[in-house]
């Protein structure tokens, strides 16, 4: 038997989605990779889904406060003002050694660094680092995973037709046709790991034993669950947790004269119409998605929502006429540890715990976000096989 147990009342954690008036609010920007783990996965259980890739519509840079346009190809680096004829240059070399495989052993800052690149076009390729990784950590974050990330996004990205919410419905769907029990609103408060099994302490003082755990938390919330594994406690100490503010917007349109997509270039800002490539808004209405990649280590400001405010003054003036609703959303958990350069992210399977495995966005050596998060859930899930497998044969060779 396979049971789920989540702390909340509903599934999904980040991925939930919020209908209001017609409308569906991501938790911040969302958006799957065509080629990544989670949409692998998705079709592969066949789960699903609905939506368009992103981006159509009108591609801003905002560089010193003023927009030029974002060079996404031949044409817009032609045309942008954003760089002078050598700097066009400069990104052009670049951009092109990225996507033809570059990679680096060190951090992204350093690999940027050997590049010798002008300090436009520096800051243009980590704005493209932070929107692929939804990361703001150069000097942190490892170059080869960063640069991969980068190339993923090249492929395609999708906005999904009723936001997240779509997909944790489908999963959802797909456990409870195969067997697996889910509960919902059951706090798990302590793992004992001891012997051949593991035994689940839950909120109310019931418990549960399982001869498998996959612990599918953040490190700290895991170390906490389980203060006798050790290697837990080293990871909630060595993790890099990154953070956004968010201000998603449900509009009854968008003003005229409105952009549909703006990057930060000097700044860490996203702005993003997510309506116009998928279903999350009535007839005529707009969802858009304004953010902040956080400095690792940083937390969100006082004035936090009202420098999100002032990009979507710059991007889509006029815009306030038109809210109907809003999301505030100060120092969000985008992923609880971005790929250092430095330090290799831990395997699902704890060496110091057998049966029990951990995934999530911060675990393995696949992907970043929501790829990671599935890729490690996949591979913990056949770890955990493995050893249900060699523990039924041992009791029958006894």
């Amino acid at each position: 038997d396979v049971r789920l147990f989540e702390a909340a009342a509903d599934l999904g954690g980040r991925a939930r989605t919020k209908s209001v008036d017609g409308f569906s609010l991501n938790q911040g920007p969302h958006a799957l990779y065509l080629g990544g783990a989670f949409k692998r996965e998705l079709d592969r259980l066949g789960i699903p889904y609905g939506g368009s890739r992103a981006l159509g519509g009108t591609r801003q840079a905002i560089w010193r406060g003023k927009l030029h346009d974002l060079p996404v190809s031949a044409g817009s680096l032609a045309m942008t003002r954003l760089f002078r004829i050598r700097e066009k240059l400069a990104f052009a070399r670049v951009f092109k050694a990225v996507t033809e495989g570059a990679t680096g052993e060190g951090s992204f800052a350093h690999w940027l660094e050997v590049q010798k690149l002008p300090p436009v076009v520096r800051a243009s390729l980590e704005a493209l680092g932070r929107l692929s990784g939804y990361t703001n950590g150069s000097e942190h974050v490892s170059a080869a995973a960063i640069l991969d990330q980068i190339r993923l996004a090249l492929v395609g990205t999708l906005y999904l037709d009723g936001g997240w919410s779509s997909v944790v419905e489908g999963l959802a769907h797909a456990a409870r046709e195969a067997g697996v029990e889910i509960n919902t609103g059951v706090r798990v408060e302590r793992l004992r790991v001891g012997g051949r099994q593991s035994r689940l302490v839950m909120a109310d003082g019931a418990e549960a034993v399982a001869d498998a755990t996959i612990l599918a938390l953040g490190p700290h919330e895991a170390a906490m669950l389980a203060p006798t594994i050790g290697s837990l406690a080293l990871e909630a100490h060595e993790a890099m947790p990154v953070r956004a503010n968010a201000l998603d917007l449900a509009l009854s349109r968008m003003p005229d004269g409105a952009h549909d997509f703006a990057l930060g270039v000097d700044e860490p800002f996203y702005l993003s119409l997510h309506s116009r490539s998928a279903k999350l808004a009535p007839a005529g209405g707009a969802v858009v998605h304004v953010a902040k990649y956080l400095p690792v280590g940083e937390m969100p400001a006082r004035d936090a929502i009202a420098e999100l405010e002032a990009v979507a003054d710059l991007v889509m003036p006029g815009w306030r006429a038109f809210e109907v609703r809003r999301q505030e959303l100060r120092g969000m958990i985008v992923s609880n540890g971005l790929p250092r350069w430095d330090r290799a992210r831990p395997d699902v399977a704890l060496a110091d715990a057998p049966g029990v495995f951990i995934a999530g966005d911060w675990v393995g050596r696949e992907g970043m976000i929501a790829d990671a998060a599935a890729a490690s859930a996949v591979e913990a899930a056949r770890e955990a096989a493995s050893w249900l497998s060699g523990k039924a044969s041992e009791r029958s060779a006894a």
